[in-house]
């Protein structure tokens, strides 16, 4: 079982290499998800501490089997809701150090091959601050749905944003350094906080997107972020499209019609239009990709 760490106290013994990357993993119950996520992480380990913010779950958050994962575990006595507990990973991270932070959901799963190909990207490109890529979306029996793909370069990034998020969450890896000048997660937000935190990112460094498939999303199971949180997401959605709203922008106004649609729950029956959409608006930097690979399918 992971230990909580002393707050006081780096988490590894003086003299000791810390990984480059902390994955940052906030968590409130839903332990058999968790394992899940963690599972997949495992064959990268050397590269990264998990920092796992256990959100007041009931019973605590027990780990018997860490697949040799280096896990610290942060407990908060109370059910805080996401946004705080990533703050509260935020605060332990900057203590320690780490050069990156990368972001994973609790009921998301990583695809082999995702820390390195980021941490070499952000290296071998020092002008951009964070990076994410396009995923894939499975249902709870693990069938693909469909590939959903995002714009790789910043100024298309920055032009979809307004539309929603082009960024991930659960895909992004970003420079510890930006995520110092952006600042806390807004507590105002209890769902979609990832969308505004990404705006914020926009305002201090350029972004990117890898042409690969580095997440697995699952949709349709009822104790998945997905579901559970569907409805505040979509409200929270609107509400950061009209803070960063921009009336002179074409994008500001599909984005609010993007937002009706999520509010209404019929964002599903215009996914078939989505891919020509995405290739209209930003070129062939859309295109869907097998897992692992920057081909097409």
């Amino acid at each position: 079982m992971a230990e909580a760490p002393d707050p006081t106290k780096p988490p590894q013994e003086s003299g000791a290499t810390r990984p480059p990357i902390a994955l940052l993993i906030p968590v409130h119950n839903r332990l058999h998800l968790l394992k899940r996520a963690l599972a997949s992480v495992a064959g990268e380990r050397e590269l990264f501490d998990v920092i796992l913010v256990d959100d007041g779950s009931e019973p605590p958050i027990a780990l018997e089997e860490t697949a040799g994962l280096s896990i610290h575990v942060i407990r908060l006595d109370r059910n805080v809701g996401v946004s705080g507990a990533l703050n509260a990973g935020l605060d332990y991270i900057f203590e320690r150090g780490y050069e990156y932070i990368a972001r994973l959901d609790s009921d998301d799963a990583a695809v082999h091959g995702r820390f390195a190909k980021q941490l070499a990207f952000l290296r071998q490109h020092p002008d951009v601050g964070l990076v994410g890529s396009h995923f894939e979306v499975v249902s709870p029996e693990g069938k693909t749905l469909f590939y959903s793909q995002r714009p790789l370069e910043n100024d298309a990034i920055r032009r979809g944003m307004r539309i929603g998020c082009m960024l991930q969450t659960s895909t992004v890896m970003l420079r510890t350094d930006v995520a110092r000048q952006v600042g806390p997660y807004r507590t105002t937000y209890r769902a979609g906080e990832d969308y505004d935190y990404l705006w914020r990112c926009l305002g201090r460094t350029r972004v990117a997107n890898l042409p690969d498939i580095l997440m697995r999303y699952e949709v349709g199971a009822p104790d998945t972020l997905s579901v559970s949180r569907r409805l505040p997401q979509a409200l929270n959605g609107l509400k950061v499209r009209l803070r960063y709203f921009d009336p002179l922008n074409a994008y500001s106004y599909l984005g609010l019609a993007m937002a009706g649609l999520e509010l209404s729950n019929l964002v599903r029956f215009v996914q078939p239009l989505k891919r020509p959409l995405m290739r209209a608006l930003f070129g062939e930097d859309s295109h869907p990709v097998v897992a692992g690979t920057g081909k097409q399918p």
